[in-house]
């Protein structure tokens, strides 16, 4: 051998042992497998000269796929495309090759052993060797085929087959060092993920849990900002927010994300993934696009807090994606980033995690402050009066204080008055409303004018009508000049002649049958003006105008049948207290009312006037209950006053009244409503 030849031999196995050392330097940073498998390919193609190199894995199924590729594909280059058999040869050489897990040199046209089936198709070396591949849960084993041409010795041939094996082996080492920083990161994620699910559980406070979700949930999953919503009924309501010590209800980002959450999940669905600029149903859209401009957010994903309610044996995965009737949906979170973040498996389920025990640790909480005479225990639980000692003495003082303050609470008479809401209002007052569809035509008085009884007040106009009355009016004319030359003709023919006698019976019959026409007009515009006249607004009752700026609100205006116009009442004769008490108060005013032989009195106090008391007596009660503008049911009561006694009496001038039904003692009177309640949420009568 040459000492040229020797040092071109040196030269090369120095660069082979710099890819290898190369190699096991990258194996030990922080890389991606696609990176480092690209390149355990491209050194091994490189260290060899080779054609080319392929790095085959196996899918679910047990199939041969290609994961890299570098320079000549077997199955395609070299001499032409292989046919189905010479396919099915070198698949076959392939799967032998992973099942006996070890290096090994394929010549053209030559198999694995005499035993095996595969053949090497190709009219170059195939070398096949067995290499670790990163994978989730655990590494599996893959195949790194190199296609080179046939070396000159059989020596050169092993080092082909060591170079490769010492790359594969720097697989292996790849693989156990992602596993490691797999296993790190997954410690890391523990003790957070037990961080959190124990300062989730550690409150009974709703406010302090719901922190405690937003906070520490938006550091585990890793997110920009975590919304916690509670459930109000079919709506929710922002509690709290990473980052944020308290919400404004009126802001108006806060209440787009509110008519989200409220649109999103009354759909029924485990949770949800969006992202701005994907199509979504109108229902959810609008609410969507609506928030995002305010928030700015590039995405987000909303997750329901649920609690379990009922145990399922079903852990599958596919249950993710199921809705779970055995859970109570009690609120949700938002997570929302602000910045391009490719979706992961790990986020979501870091997500659903926090979902889970962020359910239960809110469940509970709401649960807590929803006993009975929960503020009280509360304020105790704090009292430095609970951490005393209590001895016998200032126990039997403590019950002789309660004794003295019942027997006061139970002996002590007090007046007992119904409240209620009420404005005042004069007897005779009467509304006037359109009596056909028209548009205003005159408005012939004004606010506080006074009107005598059937004086003119408002004049409609309908154009259809009094187009249909000047086609009456014509065809009436034309029937009565038609008429007239009837008679003049029937005057003018000869009563001996034949032909005038036929002449004459003919206008005699059109004369009868234009007589019976315009009969039919002139009923007809009797009618058309009987229709006109209602087009004219009188005054039902003497009195003054009521209604406020009746020329901006009505003059030539569109108006309805039936639409209420304006109000005349007589602000001079008597006037009434109309009063709505609530409709569970209402028994004990009916109850009053029988053991009292005279009407009930009624005190009450003006909003513009409230220094001085006024007094009237109840007239009459109403038998049926109508729910009021909040949609409550209420009793109206009408009561009975002296107009003489009342300054600045004005129609619609809000009170306060109460009734007054006798006396009870003074603890029924303070606590009524505490007793009412407890007898209805908790003996049920």
């Amino acid at each position: 051998m040459t000492t040229e030849e020797s040092s071109s031999i040196e030269n090369l196995w120095q660069e082979i042992e710099e890819l290898v050392l190369g190699l096991a330097q990258l194996a030990r940073t922080e890389i991606s497998s696609q990176t480092f498998y690209s390149e355990l390919l491209d050194r091994a193609v490189r260290g060899m000269s080779a054609q080319g190199g392929v790095l085959w894995v196996t899918d679910t199924a047990g199939n041969l796929e290609v994961l890299q590729q570098r320079g000549a594909f077997p199955e395609t280059s070299g001499g032409g495309p292989l046919n189905e058999r010479e396919l099915e040869q070198h698949r076959q050489l392939l799967r032998e090759a992973l099942h006996e897990q070890r290096p090994a040199t394929i010549e053209p046209q030559g198999r694995w052993s005499k035993q095996h089936q595969g053949v090497n198709p190709l009219h170059d070396n195939l070398i096949l060797c067995p290499v670790a591949i990163e994978a989730h849960p655990s590494p599996q084993v893959g195949l790194l085929e190199i296609i080179h041409q046939r070396p000159r010795s059989f020596s050169a041939q092993e080092g082909y087959v060591r170079f490769i094996s010492a790359l594969c082996e720097i697989s292996e080492d790849f693989c156990q060092q992602s596993q490691l920083q797999k296993l790190r990161e997954l410690e890391a994620l523990w003790e957070q993920f037990e961080r959190f699910s124990e300062h989730v559980h550690l409150h009974l406070n709703t406010e302090q849990t719901a922190f405690i979700i937003a906070n520490e949930g938006r550091i585990l999953i890793d997110c920009d900002r975590l919304s916690v919503l509670q459930r109000t009924g079919k709506t929710f309501q922002l509690i709290a927010a990473s980052g944020v010590e308290g919400i404004e209800g009126r802001s108006e980002t806060v209440q787009r994300l509110q008519a989200l959450v409220t649109a999103i999940l009354s759909l029924n669905r485990p949770y949800w993934i969006m992202e701005a600029d994907e199509k979504y149903p109108p229902q959810i859209a609008a609410p969507l696009h609506a928030y995002l401009d305010l928030a700015g957010s590039r995405s987000l994903m909303i997750f329901p807090l649920s609690h379990i309610i009922q145990e399922t044996s079903d852990d599958s995965a596919e249950s993710h994606n199921q809705v779970d009737t055995s859970q109570l949906t009690v609120g949700a979170i938002v997570m929302e980033q602000f910045h391009e973040v490719p979706s992961s498996h790990t986020v979501l389920e870091r997500a659903l995690a926090v979902s889970r025990h962020g359910g239960t640790a809110l469940y509970n909480s709401l649960q807590f402050e929803s006993f009975p005479f929960f503020p009280l225990l509360k304020h105790w639980s704090y009292s430095p009066l609970r951490k005393k000692q209590l001895t016998g003495r200032k126990l039997l003082t403590a019950a002789l204080v309660l004794a003295v303050i019942s027997a006061v609470l139970i002996l002590t008479p007090a007046d007992f008055k119904i409240e209620g809401t009420g404005s005042l209002q004069p007897v005779d007052q009467q509304n006037v409303f359109a009596t056909a569809d028209g548009v205003v035509d005159q408005i012939l008085v004004r606010q506080g004018e006074q009107v005598a009884a059937d004086s003119t007040l408002i004049t409609l106009r309908d154009s259809d009508l009094e187009l249909e009355s000047s086609r009456v009016r014509g065809e009436i004319q034309t029937t009565l000049k038609r008429l007239a030359v009837i008679q003049a003709a029937r005057l003018g023919l000869n009563p001996t002649d034949a032909n005038a006698l036929q002449e004459a019976n003919r206008l005699t019959a059109e004369q009868e049958e234009l007589n019976e026409r315009l009969k039919s007009l002139n009923e007809q515009a009797t009618l058309l003006k009987n229709q006109q006249e209602t087009l004219t607004l009188k005054s039902p009752i003497k009195g003054e105008v009521l209604t406020w700026d009746l020329q901006e609100k009505l003059l030539a205006r569109p108006v309805q049948r039936g639409q209420r116009l304006l109000t005349v009442a007589d602000l001079k004769g008597p006037w009434v207290l109309k009063m709505e008490v609530p409709d569970s108060e209402i028994g004990h005013v009916l109850a009053a009312q029988r053991e009292s032989k005279a009407p009930l009195p009624v005190t009450f106090l003006l909003l513009t006037d409230p220094d001085q008391t006024y007094r009237g007596t109840i007239e009459k009660i109403a038998a049926t209950a109508e729910p009021d503008a909040d949609g409550k049911p209420v009793v109206q009561i009408t009561v009975k006053l002296d107009r003489e006694t009342i300054r600045g009496l004005r129609p619609g001038a809000s009170v306060l009244p109460q009734i007054d039904c006798g006396t009870r003692s003074l603890g029924y009177v303070w606590l009524r409503r505490l007793f009412e309640t407890v007898q209805r949420e908790v003996f049920f009568f």
